[in-house]
């Protein structure tokens, strides 16, 4: 049995309840049916106003949905409508911000979660959270006195101290600069796989995704477009906006528009398809290939360089780890 399971979600904001028209109404969310395994690491990924955040309100039982079924455990999820203080138990929320209480240490504020619980359990979960996440150094520190790593580290352990069924993380690296983003993401995959914990999170950058995910969701406008594992979603996208979210394109055209050469190579692939995404990845040169094309520009990227192609009157993204020279003409050739 699926521990989260939905199916046939709706919600719309806006509409005759705000005394506008039927027609100004936003479908945030559009039947949307999808489920997570215990100890699943599932990632939705979507532009912004795609419903994402919405999708994880439902879930967690902060927004009331408009039709359609939520059940955690195999028991129904009941609605704010139906309860005095909106929320589960059983499903924690770390948002945007911090949520850290200024004035207490960091153990102070993960203590605070396990108020009601016998004190020698609640030293042991405690210690054991900040062994896990690495924060024993800086468990008597004030949350405005450690980095922002380290305070986004601590509202995780606080969000798992009593062991939710479910952690959902909305943006969990959106306010931090690449290197610490790049050190944080392994820092919290470490902590949820060690604790066991099941965790939804939501993130318009898909580059937060690879490494972490089990499965990836992609949405847009309140849908889910496509749902597979981050390496079946990057090689076999369903579209345009799906290809382009989840990477860099060399190439996504009709096959009509291509040169017989790349037809001929093209078609090799898949004989079926009408329009095709293609990955730099995907190019490579080759001295004995018939496909020629002219390098027209080079950006040093660090590990590789990213070189555009001309072919005819198409341009080709390139990743190579040699530096080639512009104006130089070089055979190409695809790879799967």
């Amino acid at each position: 049995m699926s521990l989260l399971k939905i199916q046939n979600l709706h919600k719309t904001f806006g509409g005759n309840s705000a005394g506008k028209q039927a027609d100004s109404s936003k479908k945030a969310i559009n039947n949307i049916s999808l489920s997570i395994e215990k100890g699943e690491i599932l990632t939705i990924l979507g532009e912004s106003g795609s419903g994402k955040t919405t999708l994880l309100h439902l879930i967690a039982a902060l927004h009331e949905p408009d039709a359609g079924s939520l059940t955690l455990d195999g028991e129904r999820i009941t609605p704010p409508s139906e309860k005095l203080i909106a929320g589960h138990p059983d499903i924690k929320l770390v948002r945007q911000d911090y949520g850290l209480f200024p004035n207490m240490t960091i153990r102070e504020n993960i203590a605070y979660e396990l108020r009601y619980y016998e004190e020698k359990y609640r030293n042991k979960r405690i210690d054991k959270l900040l062994k896990i996440s690495g924060l024993q150094k800086v468990q008597s520190h004030l949350p405005r006195q450690v980095s922002g790593g380290e305070q986004q580290r601590a509202v995780i352990v606080k969000a798992i101290a009593e062991q939710p069924k479910l952690l959902l993380l909305d943006e969990p690296f959106s306010h931090l600069d690449a290197l610490n983003k790049r050190r944080l993401k392994n820092e919290i995959l470490h902590i949820i796989k060690d604790d066991g914990v099941t965790c939804i999170f939501v993130t318009h950058d898909v580059a937060d995704a690879y490494g972490m995910a089990d499965r990836l969701v992609i949405m847009q406008k309140g849908k889910v477009l496509q749902i597979g594992t981050p390496e079946e979603v990057y090689q076999n996208p369903i579209n345009q906006y799906v290809a382009e979210i989840t990477g860099e394109l060399a190439l996504s055209t009709e096959l009509r528009v291509l040169s017989s050469e790349l037809q001929l190579q093209l078609r090799t692939q898949n004989s079926e398809f009408k329009t095709f995404f293609l990955r730099p990845e995907q190019l490579r040169i080759s001295e004995t290939s018939e496909i020629k094309a002219l390098v027209e520009s080079i950006k040093f990227l660090g590990a590789y360089y990213e070189v555009i192609l001309k072919i005819d009157n198409l341009s080709l993204k390139m990743y190579s780890f040699d530096k080639l020279t512009v104006g130089d003409v070089v055979g190409i050739e695809i790879f799967e």
